[in-house]
């Protein structure tokens, strides 16, 4: 029992600690492997993928309590089935892999009660993540020396990043990620809610316009354009292991190069919806329209729209963005007019929105961006100029602390174009 009692308290401890922290996770990467080293993370991975496949083969006999004590296991082979030993994965990291099972079994029990139509688990062909779910015990961080020891292996790797986590964060669980540039530590840590605040805030409402000729324009006048398409290493490669035999060792060989440049392509865009959220963050309500993005995918733009990661961005904007009001996507923003309210149609070719009611002429993406801000305040009950905290500036003036912060966010990468527009679409003058 006193056991138990200490347990719960720790638990309530830790839920109090959490009100006031923030979830992170933070990527290292480990350095200075040399072959001896990458063989035995190699093999860990490895019997990661038979012990999942293993237990996946026959979920209802192989998923018990003591499915984490497997220390050898049946794999399928050409000469058929073949027994391997479990050597380097440790008790505790066998069962976060057991656990992973059953939470993918309790995913697919949503979906099945949704409506939704599932099958069984898949096998794997491979394992890309390992998870360590205890800090302390199946990895341990010295931070003096810059070294990480996973449970299971001997040697101390050396890692690079670590100087990221702050002092006063909590470090919990971690993911080892096996990705085509080398291996990685995903560690999760809760860091106090003060550290996690913008260096410099923007007190001020924003309205976001999501489009395919210019990808953001803000209720501010500020245009964000960016393109990432798929480079011409890429193709070539990709013919290239057309041509190779499946399963060879030249296909190996170029398909492993081939993962490196999608993985090149990959970052560039984390890296440009790492930069758009950061920027984003710094006001104080940020209002963006609810886009079908699928539908975008399926039309004439589909190329342009997978090149850009827009669905990305608004994907992390409404999962992490606490500042965030969505417009419903069937609200007529590029066809009001945002001085008037007056509604008329206007194709797709037509870049500058002239109201035929007021006689106001705009850049359409500054017209809807301006309506999309209007509906958010509306929603949130801030329609009164004198009831509202935060107001929306005007078309056109961007203030010198967003000039600031624009600059220093989005300023030093190539990929990224920034311009601002007046009223009638054109270039302000710097």
């Amino acid at each position: 029992m006193l056991k138990t009692e200490k347990i719960k308290r720790t638990l309530k401890q830790t839920k109090k600690r959490r009100k006031n922290q923030v979830c992170k996770v933070y990527q290292l990467k480990l350095q200075n492997l040399s072959t001896a080293d990458i063989e035995i993370l190699d093999r860990m991975f490895l019997e990661a993928k038979w012990l999942y496949n293993y237990i996946v083969a026959d979920v209802s006999n192989r998923l018990n309590s003591k499915a984490w004590k497997l220390k050898e296991v049946e794999i399928k082979t050409p000469g058929g089935f073949e027994s391997r030993k479990i050597e380097v994965l440790s008790s505790q990291i066998r069962q976060g892999i057991v656990e992973r099972i059953k939470n993918n079994l309790k995913a697919l029990k949503k979906l099945k009660e949704q409506g939704y139509k599932v099958g069984k688990l898949d096998f794997k062909s491979e394992i890309s993540s390992i998870p360590l779910k205890q800090y302390g015990n199946t990895y341990k961080i010295d931070k003096n020396k810059n070294r990480v020891k996973i449970q299971g292996i001997k040697k101390k790797f050396r890692i690079l990043g670590l100087h990221q986590i702050p002092e006063e964060a909590e470090i919990s669980n971690a993911h080892l990620v096996k990705k085509p540039s080398g291996y990685y530590l995903h560690i999760t840590c809760y860091v106090p809610k003060e550290l996690n605040k913008p260096k410099q805030a923007i007190h001020e409402a924003i309205g976001v316009d999501f489009g395919i000729k210019n990808q953001i324009t803000l209720s501010n006048g500020i245009v964000i354009r960016w393109n990432v398409p798929e480079t011409k290493r890429l193709k070539k490669l990709q013919r290239s292991l057309a041509r190779k035999k499946r399963g060879s060792k030249n296909y190996q060989k170029t398909k492993k190069k081939l993962q490196k440049e999608w993985e090149y392509i990959t970052n560039i865009r984390k890296d440009i919806q790492n930069r758009i959220y950061a920027l984003l963050r710094c006001y104080d309500i940020v209002a963006i329209q609810d886009e079908n993005i699928k539908g975008w995918h399926s039309g004439l733009f589909g190329k342009q729209v997978q090149s850009t990661g827009i669905g990305g961005i608004i994907s992390r904007l409404k999962h992490s963005l606490e500042t965030l009001i969505l417009v419903d996507r069937y609200a007529p923003t590029t066809k009001t007019c945002s001085r008037c309210g007056h509604i008329q149609e206007i194709g797709l070719n037509q870049r500058v929105f002239r109201c035929e009611n007021c006689g106001l002429e705009i850049d359409r993406d500054l017209n809807a961006s301006l309506n999309i801000l209007r509906i958010a305040l509306e929603q949130k009950g801030l329609t009164d100029p004198l009831e509202m905290s935060v107001l929306p500036v005007g078309c056109g003036k961007v203030k010198p602390v967003e000039r600031e912060v624009t600059a220093r966010i989005l300023g030093n990468t190539p990929y990224i174009r920034v311009n601002f527009l007046c009223e009638a679409g054109s270039p302000l003058l710097q």
